[in-house]
């Protein structure tokens, strides 16, 4: 299907605006939409809103009104067709007089997977798909992943010096990364639903865990433990009212559970094997509608999830330092030979200042 500039440009848009809604709309991706007049005009666009507030759709409808009518409508995800916590996306597109729908890419939900596509048609509105897909698919892709394999997508992200050290040989760590890193971390932080860290690190480091990008976003915050004990004086005890805040447990019990005291929710894996108890608070976080969750230590924490095949996408932030000596940033309990070691696919580099960033996907998962 050829597609003209004008149809990028609109879908283009669309894509701006999914991006910056992402991060307020959990479990739900992120989804930007345009109308345009059958002249050829924007004459509205929109968001998806908080979960159960309006679709993007529904709200670049709004703006729209009545020129609406005749015209086309560019959207990133394909219209929902079912009764959720909102009515269908679908009845609103036939009800505005939309003529021409374009989309990026197909809904893998399968309460739409087609579904709206198929409606819009049956009306007699043009239907196109496909605009800008892969843009698309990388803004979801937690959604995606999530929707259909029924677990969390994890990103992993470690910020080393050159010689691959997290910290000194006095455990100090602040800062290894530039400003500038830092601050694109808070960008990735903001498109997770969760952020998660071991106990050694909230102890060492007393993290906020928020989203600090112009305004601050909350994500679940996830902390993994031997124990309950968590220091009354931590940001994360002490604003536990910001956000849902969780303690992770490794126990001996025969059933997964979960239980609350001080505003702090305690799941307990029910497993003393470490891949079989991050294997079973992945089923727990999905049934938590916890879609993402951005791991960012310590090296135990993200050693367990790399070595045992969970993470999905990695961040490697390199700082313009080395140590020589110091807390290495990955230590697995075994050794991985060359012909069958953990090898990223679609790598991408970027330079952060003076530090650079390697992004890459874990070609093969333990979870399929």
């Amino acid at each position: 299907m050829t597609f003209s500039e004008s149809d990028k440009n609109f879908m283009l848009r669309a894509l701006e605006l999914a991006r910056a809604a992402k991060g307020r709309t959990f479990p739900n991706p992120a989804v930007g939409a345009v109308v345009v007049t059958a002249e050829g005009k924007a004459a509205g666009e929109g968001a998806t809103g908080v979960y159960g507030g309006p679709h993007a759709e529904k709200n670049a409808l709004k703006k729209a009104g009545a020129a609406a009518r005749g015209g086309t409508l560019y959207v990133t995800l394909e219209p929902c067709s079912h009764f959720g916590r909102t009515p269908p996306c679908t009845d609103e597109i036939i009800k505005a007089g939309i003529k021409k729908v374009v989309t990026a890419v197909k809904d893998p939900n399968p309460l739409v997977g087609g579904k709206g596509m198929r409606q819009l048609k049956s009306h007699g509105i043009i239907v196109e798909s496909g605009l800008l897909k892969n843009e698309a698919v990388i803004i979801n892709e937690d959604f995606f992943w999530s929707i259909t394999q029924k677990r969390p997508w994890i990103t992993l992200k470690l910020a080393m010096t050159l010689d691959g050290r997290v910290a000194d040989d006095q455990n100090a760590s602040r800062w290894i990364t530039s400003a500038q890193s830092r601050r694109f971390v808070q960008e990735l932080r903001r498109c997770h639903s969760a952020i998660a860290v071991g106990k050694n690190t909230l102890l060492h480091d007393n993290p906020r865990l928020t989203a600090r990008c112009g305004k601050t976003y909350f994500p679940a915050r996830i902390v993994f433990s031997s124990d309950t004990d968590i220091p009354q004086d931590s940001y994360f005890f002490t604003n536990s009212h910001e956000t849902r805040s969780i303690v992770v447990l490794r126990d001996s019990g025969n059933v997964k559970r979960i239980s609350s005291k001080d505003n702090l929710e305690f799941w307990y894996t029910a497993s003393l094997n470490y891949s079989e108890s991050i294997n079973a608070f992945l089923d727990m976080a999905y049934a938590e509608s916890i879609t993402s969750i951005f791991i960012e230590g310590g090296q135990r924490l993200a050693s367990s999830f790399l070595e045992h095949g969970f993470v999905n996408k990695v961040h490697l932030f390199y700082g313009n330092k080395i140590f020589g000596k110091g807390k290495e940033s990955l230590l697995f309990s075994r050794g991985l030979p060359v012909s069958n070691c953990l090898n990223l696919e679609k790598i991408n580099h970027r330079s952060l200042g003076e530090d650079f960033l390697v992004s890459g996907y874990v070609k093969q998962l333990m979870y399929k």
